[in-house]
């Protein structure tokens, strides 16, 4: 998005073109999801959102294309947050609802969809649209198949009673589970988590990018992968290779994965990631920042997924839409709202893009977040409390 973004002239409304998804879905998540736990067959609905949100996402990238004004991107973005923010809370719910053992088989059925970005990635270089409005556009498309095989899935039909109040129709009822303070913790772990996350999606590619022009990168290793991986959008998929290894690890662990240790690798994971890419700015190597991309992986797969499948088995089968999609809401909505804005305003104060320095004061400092959010996790976390935890 940030080279799309820099070819049309647009890059300055990155931070609002990221947040403006996020926001949008805090109130759709929940709402949506609730239909799903409440009145509606879940893989219908995942169909009906994903067609109608992709017509969307098809012109957000097309008014760039045909030189409009880039808070009409802003815009359309925001209209197609707005329906398609519950795809992936009403997907998890889908595929855990649907699988004998989650614990060793969900990570396996999501390895697909970490195949799908590989390919899409690797894709988007392969066709040099790096650059080019025209990969959103192509994205749109395939949207439109995806939508069309989601009612092809199991049916998933509703398993919790109507709603008998505004606050049940609406997926609100779905915050009593800060009542929980394990749950809580992750809550407010994931959305503070996500903040500083927010940077590696809006401003990596674009630090690959000058790496990329500045050609220090030698050796036979180098010269092989930047043949395979001819571009930053390519080359970000590096995390999706590493995430591969990670779900076939967390498949492989079953129910004998305990949350905190991975939640808390995972962080480390994720400071050392940021640690890595402030280090490429500093020396200008982009062998570090390909270290620091493989690193995403595991950082996601050891927090997300596993907080996935712990929140699926501590909420009631009539609660599991609506917990996916408060998961969702805090750290993709919320958290990554906050980062946006925030780490648009820290990338504008370093001068990150402009010089060196300021790419590595801008890592250095969002690795610290990092460091808060590990201590907090660490400090709460009873994980004592249950057995399954």
């Amino acid at each position: 998005m940030p080279n799309i973004l820099e070819t049309y002239d647009a890059l300055w409304v990155i931070p609002y073109a990221t947040a403006v998804g996020p926001i949008v879905a805090i109130f759709s998540s929940l709402m949506f999801t609730s239909l799903a736990d409440r009145r509606v067959d879940a893989q219908k609905l995942l169909g009906i959102l994903t067609l109608s949100g992709s017509v969307f996402l098809w012109l957000s990238f097309s008014v760039l294309s045909w030189g409009w004004s880039p808070w009409w991107y802003v815009f359309m973005q925001g209209c197609n947050a707005l329906i398609s923010a519950p795809m992936w809370a009403l997907l998890t719910k889908i595929a855990l609802v649907n699988t004998d053992d989650p614990q060793k088989n969900f990570p396996l059925y999501r390895i697909w969809g970490t195949l799908g970005w590989l390919f899409a990635g690797v894709l988007v270089s392969w066709l040099a649209l790096d650059e080019s409005a025209l990969a959103g556009k192509l994205g749109a498309g395939v949207r439109l198949g995806l939508g069309g095989l989601c009612f092809m899935l199991p049916r998933t039909p509703p398993k919790g009673n109507r709603a008998r109040s505004l606050k049940e129709a609406l997926g609100l009822s779905a915050f009593s589970l800060f009542e929980n303070r394990s749950l809580r913790v992750y809550f407010v772990t994931s959305m503070l988590f996500a903040a500083p996350l927010a940077a590696h999606y809006m401003y990596a590619p674009m630090l690959l990018k000058q790496l990329e022009e500045l050609g220090r990168h030698e050796g036979v290793v180098a010269g092989v992968l930047t043949w395979l991986l001819p571009g930053p959008t390519a080359q970000m998929s590096l995390g999706q290779i590493t995430e591969l290894v990670a779900m076939l690890i967390m498949s492989w662990l079953g129910a004998r994965a305990r949350v905190k240790p991975l939640v808390v690798l995972a962080m480390v994971f994720g400071l050392t990631r940021f640690a890595l890419y402030a280090a490429a700015g500093h020396y200008g190597l982009i062998t570090l920042m390909w270290l620091g991309v493989s690193l995403h992986g595991p950082t996601y797969t050891f927090f997300s997924i596993t907080g996935q499948m712990f929140v699926d088995r501590r909420v009631s089968e009539g609660m599991r839409g609506q917990a996916q999609a408060l998961l969702g809401l805090l750290s993709g909505s919320i958290g990554h709202t906050t980062g946006a804005l925030s780490c648009g305003l820290l990338f504008s104060a370093t001068q990150a893009g402009q010089t060196w320095l300021g790419w590595t004061i801008f890592w250095s400092i969002l690795a610290l977040v990092i460091v808060f959010c590990l201590g907090y996790f660490v400090v709460g976390y009873n994980q004592k409390q249950s057995s399954t935890d």
